[in-house]
């Protein structure tokens, strides 16, 4: 397993987390109940971050 695929799998998780917590983290903290836009945005680039870590390989 290369090291950007555990990166992947890490950030995945991460983002597992935020959704259950309902906050995610990019320059500062993002809530759901209080701005759901930023939130989805920062939650949906999290994702996109992790899933190119299985398509980009060192």
């Amino acid at each position: 397993m290369s090291i950007t695929s555990i990166i992947g799998i890490i950030l995945l998780l991460w983002v597992a987390w935020d959704l259950f917590s309902g906050k995610a983290w990019l320059h500062r903290e993002f809530t759901r109940a209080n701005e759901p836009g930023a939130y989805w945005s920062t939650m949906l680039l999290w994702l996109l971050v992790a899933l190119s870590c299985f398509f980009w390989e060192l």
